[in-house]
């Protein structure tokens, strides 16, 4: 047989924020997406679960910020990584992206790369 999963999805937006609310697992859990937008230049955003089993389980956290050199992004995962980047305009129709990732907990762990888009 077939299963059949119900949930319902709701979004709001204002101008400068915005909101993800969705169901699982028949509406035993909910996730929560919050967007916001700071100034021109800084955005912050989550991701979060929440159930009866886990009060709060968070997903994620990260931001962005439009510098004048490029675009910086970090965030943060439940799970215990750290990750961040920069993308840059090198030339016309040429883009440079750095980036790197950790456990914060085993800085062993760190990886880093590079990509070129043309």
């Amino acid at each position: 047989g077939r299963k059949l999963s119900v949930g319902v999805a709701s979004t709001k937006v204002q101008s400068r924020k915005s909101s993800l609310l969705t169901t699982g697992s028949k509406f035993s859990q909910f996730n929560l997406g919050l967007l916001y937008k700071v100034n021109d230049e800084v955005t912050i955003a989550s991701q979060t679960a929440h159930s009866s089993e886990k009060t709060c389980d968070v997903g994620g956290v990260g931001a962005a910020y439009k510098a004048p050199f490029g675009l910086i992004k970090a965030k943060y995962t439940g799970s215990g990584h750290v990750s961040a980047s920069l993308v840059k305009d090198v030339a016309s129709k040429v883009t440079l992206t750095a980036s790197g990732t950790v456990d914060v907990a085993d800085f062993s762990t760190f990886k880093y790369g590079f990509g070129l888009t043309m």
